[in-house]
């Protein structure tokens, strides 16, 4: 798309908090305040929706990163800070909504996992080597590792089944605490430990 689809943000949520099978066309048509004959004329079927959903996920989540990458912010400030945006797009993929993708949408289920572990990997990259110029990571870090860690942490809501953990775990803020004050506290240097603990108590993530 040349322009932003004006009314995906609004599909976005329902496909999101209720899943894809259970949200009807008339559904959708409801909550943008037009007639299912108008919706079709602007839409050829479910999937297309589901497309451009999908394309908007992925554009958020581009989105926060390029934001934080035009800062002045050093990489602890720019993790804390982006997570908190980062984490409303993440904990609204409802382990329900990643179902339907997976059994009615396959190819676009695939697609969006080779995206994010693309994008988790670059990103994951990119932190690590700015940190490590700024000393505020160790110097020691295997970047490879530490990429292919966090791609199968993030793997790990695509895969229940695995059962480590509850879906419920899953999309927890609870969850997600943990997980990023263990990995932070694991890459940072001492000086980074440091500031990475100060910042995070003070605002109460």
């Amino acid at each position: 798309m040349s322009e932003k689809d004006p009314y995906i943000d609004k599909i976005t949520p329902l496909f999101l908090q209720y899943g894809i099978k259970s949200v009807s066309m008339d559904d959708i048509a409801g909550k943008l305040g037009v007639s299912k004959k108008t919706l079709y004329q602007i839409y050829t079927d479910k999937t297309e929706l589901v497309k451009k959903t999908m394309a908007n996920i992925k554009a958020s989540m581009q989105h926060i990163i390029n934001d934080y990458n035009k800062s002045d912010l050093n990489v602890i400030e720019k993790e804390i800070e982006q997570r908190k945006k980062y984490l409303k797009t993440y904990r609204a993929l409802k382990p329900g909504f990643i179902y339907d993708l997976k059994k009615f949408y396959p190819d676009l289920y695939n697609d969006f996992h080779a995206f994010k572990s693309d994008f988790i990997g670059l990103s994951t990259q990119k932190f690590i080597s700015d940190g490590q110029k700024q000393g505020l990571l160790r110097e020691d870090l295997d970047t490879e590792f530490i990429s292919k860690l966090s791609i199968t942490l993030f793997s790990a809501m695509f895969y229940p089944e695995i059962q480590a953990f509850t879906e419920d775990d899953l999309v927890s803020k609870k969850y997600s605490d943990q997980f990023f004050i263990y990995h932070m506290n694991g890459v940072c240097s001492e000086k980074g430990r440091r500031l990475f603990n100060e910042l995070f108590n003070k605002k109460h993530l």
